[in-house]
């Protein structure tokens, strides 16, 4: 989702920031590039560790909530290419879940500031997966969802923890670069694209 459908990751690290800067700490770019596609038990896990947070986990986390789903829901333009790759999947009739380490309400506000709420057939977090990313089981769950065979399904995905979690589900994995938190090309994907407007059709005519 964040980092693939739209350039959502620096709405995280303001989140962030909002949370953590009355008690004088700093996020810096590399913080959020190391919790990027985690879920929030391990994001607030990783920051309290790292700033030595005081008080309750819950606290930060309740704050952080509120903040992003404010400001998810403000984010309405989609990277290049997602709506013309959705169009071209729904023309062929080939079924498209998201599979995000983000909570439910992350994903609803994010997919209804695109407007993109009714163009997945499901939506799949990791808490209601049981395990987030780099564990498979949000990519297992959403191919089950979609009555799909996870070694059939494309993953699109921008993160090294995304790309594990779908290789992991022995999905075919694809790195996709034009979010301005874009990392480097992974050598652990299978195909890497600058974006989603040079996604291959053909993929889809692949054999098994």
């Amino acid at each position: 989702m964040d980092g693939v459908l739209a350039d959502s990751e620096p709405v995280y690290f303001t989140a962030m920031q909002s949370v953590l800067a009355p008690l004088g700490v700093t996020i810096t770019d590399e913080h959020q590039r190391n919790v990027m596609g985690s879920s929030i038990e391990n994001t607030w896990r990783y920051l309290a560790e790292t700033f030595r947070l005081e008080g309750p986990l819950d606290h930060y986390v309740e704050a952080y909530d509120l903040q992003l789903r404010r400001l998810l829901a403000q984010v309405h333009e989609p990277l290049p290419g997602v709506r013309e790759l959705i169009a071209a999947l729904k023309q062929r009739n080939v079924p498209v879940a998201v599979a995000s380490s983000s909570i439910p309400e992350w994903i609803d506000a994010l997919l209804g500031g695109l407007g993109l709420r009714d163009a997945f057939a499901a939506a799949v977090s990791a808490r209601e997966a049981g395990a987030s990313k780099p564990a498979p089981d949000v990519y297992l769950l959403a191919a089950q969802r979609l009555n799909a065979d996870p070694g059939r399904c494309i993953a699109i995905e921008d993160t090294p923890t995304g790309i594990a979690s779908a290789k992991a589900a022995g999905m075919f994995a694809v790195q996709t670069r034009s979010a301005s938190s874009a990392f480097p090309p992974l050598e652990a994907a299978d195909l890497v694209l600058d974006s989603l407007l040079d996604f291959p059709m053909s993929l889809l005519d692949a054999g098994p």
